[in-house]
């Protein structure tokens, strides 16, 4: 009986994550944090309808739905599931739901303040075994006052019966847990294959455009250039000259951008300080910055980050970054350049800004063709400045709330000069 309860609380929790990571599309996932707080909400529900009940001990794994709606959807889902719990709990009534209640503050308290370093987590196994540690913090709760409970209200009555049902409950607790995240990650993991796979398709269709444009425009561009260019000995053509010169200078960047996209080259790899770099790209800046009223600064360790890369291409990738910050910032807002090392021996450079900011839609385009938040522009620049990374061993990722503003992370692999 103990045993089949709690693999119906189990069963409950599983489906509602099932059905939301296989079917949940478009609205669904945009309201990532509202669906959750749905799914767990009926999920709680019903793991308390299915408790093991000793005297008015209730054994059930509600608290498992309670981490799920912190971990992946939130704390508004969290604390929103929470609440649902105990309003249930209160309808079920009972004379120690004041011990429950106790239960649910001390879970969501901890679940609240870990929420935030299971997002820092880099990968599924770390995370497994995070959640796994933190899924004991409410069984030991939850012995512990069952334990208290019944000591205090029945004497010896229940307590050999009470070992038994405690002792199922840590293993199921731990267990379910560790399984039904094992489960929710793999099926996170396999979106996110998905997604690097409609991205390599994209960069596919544009290697194939940009060859085509590169060779069937840049020649007959290069002979008009000269052309005009020849006919600048009038007085009348030279006042045409320079534009008609400009503007076929800037099809030509055009074309080269949409070149650089499709393959970008690491020219001339070598050993070089990033913080020379970095001050080198803000001092070109400035004066940019400035113009919009915007503080540009960089703050750096003292410690010399050497890393094997082309520096052009760093700088170019820069530049770009840098500049988008500039220009999503508003007026006496500020923008912030980081430079430090990580505990693996990773270089982390972080840009931070105070601007507009991005919703999640906008920032799961990042990076791809034709997405820009700017008036004008094809978000080319930044899907260059992103693969230039990644062809340097880097990585690039991006965090950010609207109206509060945006922090990129670059993560480079540093050079050891002691080899």
């Amino acid at each position: 009986m103990v045993i089949e309860k709690l693999l119906i609380n189990v069963f409950v929790i599983m489906v509602p994550l099932i059905i939301y990571s296989l079917k949940a599309e478009g609205g669904w996932k945009i309201q990532r944090s509202l669906t959750m707080f749905h799914f767990m909400s009926g999920a709680v529900i019903l793991c308390m309808s299915f408790s093991i009940r000793q005297g008015d001990v209730f054994w059930d794994l509600r608290y498992i739905p309670i981490l799920l709606a912190f971990l992946y959807g939130g704390k508004r889902a969290g604390w929103g599931v929470t609440a649902v719990s105990a309003v249930f709990r209160l309808i079920v009534g009972g004379d120690l739901t004041c011990f429950a209640l106790v239960h649910f503050l001390l879970s969501a308290l901890l679940f609240s303040i870990f929420t935030n370093r299971f997002y820092q987590l880099p990968s599924k196994w770390p995370r497994l075994k995070f959640v796994s540690l933190v899924s004991l913090w409410p069984v030991l709760i939850q012995v512990t006052l069952s334990l208290i409970i019944m000591q205090w209200l029945f004497r010896d009555s229940y307590l050999p019966a009470m070992w038994g049902v405690a002792v199922y409950y840590a293993i199921f607790g731990v267990g379910a847990m560790f399984l039904i995240t094992y489960l929710y990650e793999t099926l996170l993991e396999r979106d996110r294959v998905i997604a690097e796979s409609l991205r390599a398709e994209k960069y596919n269709s544009l290697n194939e455009l940009a060859a085509t444009i590169a060779h069937e425009v840049r020649n007959p561009l290069t002979v008009v250039k000269g052309f005009v260019q020849l006919m600048a000995e009038g007085e009348k053509k030279n006042q045409y000259h320079a534009l008609i010169v400009g503007e076929l200078n800037r099809a030509e960047a055009i074309i080269n951008e949409y070149l650089s996209a499709a393959k970008p080259k690491m020219d001339q790899q070598r050993v070089f300080s990033v913080g020379e770099t970095v001050h080198s790209v803000v001092s070109l800046l400035r004066p940019y910055a400035a113009k919009g009223h915007v503080q540009l600064s960089v703050e750096s360790s003292e410690e010399t980050l050497w890393v094997w890369a082309d520096q052009n291409k760093l700088k170019q990738a820069l530049l770009n970054f840098i500049k988008n910050g500039i220009e999503a910032t508003p007026p006496n807002g500020a923008v912030l350049i980081k430079l430090d090392k990580t505990a693996k021996k990773k270089l982390l450079l972080t840009i931070e800004d105070t601007g507009v900011g991005m919703t999640k839609e906008q920032l799961k385009q990042i990076g791809t063709a034709y997405f820009t938040t700017k008036d004008s522009g094809t978000g080319i620049g930044t899907m260059v400045s992103i693969r230039m990374i990644e062809m340097m061993g880097g990585h690039v990722s991006y965090a950010s709330k609207p109206k509060k503003g945006t922090c990129v992370h670059i993560m480079l692999p540093l050079y050891d000069k002691a080899l």
